[in-house]
Protein backbone atom coordinates (compact mmCIF):
# COMPACT_ATOMS: atom_id res chain seq x y z
CA UNK A 1 0.00 0.00 0.00
CA UNK A 2 1.19 3.41 -0.84
CA UNK A 3 1.32 5.83 1.63
CA UNK A 4 2.18 9.61 2.73
CA UNK A 5 4.40 10.83 5.20
CA UNK A 6 2.67 13.62 7.02
CA UNK A 7 3.97 16.31 9.26
CA UNK A 8 1.73 18.79 11.15
CA UNK A 9 3.91 21.39 12.92
CA UNK A 10 2.42 23.90 15.41
CA UNK A 11 4.30 27.24 16.73
CA UNK A 12 4.16 24.95 19.90
CA UNK A 13 5.84 22.08 18.21
CA UNK A 14 4.91 18.68 16.25
CA UNK A 15 1.51 17.08 16.20
CA UNK A 16 1.95 14.34 13.89
CA UNK A 17 4.91 13.03 11.64
CA UNK A 18 4.63 9.74 10.46
CA UNK A 19 2.47 8.46 7.10
CA UNK A 20 -0.68 7.96 6.53
CA UNK A 21 -3.29 6.87 4.22
CA UNK A 22 -4.60 10.23 3.10
CA UNK A 23 -5.12 13.62 4.94
CA UNK A 24 -8.05 15.78 4.35
CA UNK A 25 -7.93 19.25 4.99
CA UNK A 26 -10.12 22.25 4.42
CA UNK A 27 -8.54 25.63 2.36
CA UNK A 28 -9.56 28.51 1.61
CA UNK A 29 -10.83 27.42 -1.61
CA UNK A 30 -12.87 24.29 -0.11
CA UNK A 31 -11.64 20.75 0.95
CA UNK A 32 -9.17 18.53 -0.13
CA UNK A 33 -7.89 15.32 0.16
CA UNK A 34 -4.21 14.08 -0.29
CA UNK A 35 -3.71 10.58 -1.12
CA UNK A 36 -0.14 9.30 -2.33
CA UNK A 37 0.94 10.64 -5.42
CA UNK A 38 -0.45 13.89 -5.46
CA UNK A 39 0.91 16.63 -7.68
CA UNK A 40 3.39 19.24 -5.97
CA UNK A 41 0.99 21.32 -4.32
CA UNK A 42 0.65 24.12 -2.00
CA UNK A 43 -2.46 26.03 -0.59
CA UNK A 44 -3.92 28.05 2.14
CA UNK A 45 -5.45 26.79 4.87
CA UNK A 46 -9.00 27.91 6.61
CA UNK A 47 -10.50 26.85 10.18
CA UNK A 48 -11.70 23.40 9.98
CA UNK A 49 -11.53 19.98 10.52
CA UNK A 50 -8.71 17.62 9.70
CA UNK A 51 -9.03 13.83 8.78
CA UNK A 52 -6.08 11.66 9.27
CA UNK A 53 -5.94 8.10 7.74
CA UNK A 54 -3.63 6.45 9.11
CA UNK A 55 -1.78 3.05 7.82
CA UNK A 56 -4.10 0.88 9.70
CA UNK A 57 -7.31 2.25 8.71
CA UNK A 58 -7.97 4.01 11.48
CA UNK A 59 -9.21 8.28 10.57
CA UNK A 60 -8.16 10.49 13.46
CA UNK A 61 -10.32 14.07 13.41
CA UNK A 62 -9.04 17.18 14.62
CA UNK A 63 -9.59 20.57 14.45
CA UNK A 64 -7.17 23.11 12.74
CA UNK A 65 -6.93 27.26 12.44
CA UNK A 66 -5.76 28.27 8.96
CA UNK A 67 -1.95 27.52 7.98
CA UNK A 68 -0.36 26.29 5.18
CA UNK A 69 -0.68 23.01 3.12
CA UNK A 70 2.66 21.64 1.32
CA UNK A 71 2.92 18.49 -0.71
CA UNK A 72 5.89 17.28 -2.35
CA UNK A 73 7.07 13.91 -3.47
CA UNK A 74 4.98 11.79 -0.92
CA UNK A 75 5.54 14.19 1.84
CA UNK A 76 2.57 16.21 3.06
CA UNK A 77 3.31 19.63 5.46
CA UNK A 78 0.40 20.73 7.85
CA UNK A 79 1.81 24.39 9.27
CA UNK A 80 -0.51 25.87 11.30
CA UNK A 81 -1.66 28.30 13.86
CA UNK A 82 -3.61 25.89 16.48
CA UNK A 83 -4.44 21.92 15.82
CA UNK A 84 -5.71 19.82 18.22
CA UNK A 85 -7.17 16.16 17.88
CA UNK A 86 -10.66 15.35 18.70
CA UNK A 87 -9.78 12.48 20.78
Amino acid sequence: MALIHLTIVTPEGKHYDADAQRVMVRTTGGDVAILPQHIDYAASLATGEARVTEPDGNVRHAAIDGGILHVASDNVQVITRHFSWKE
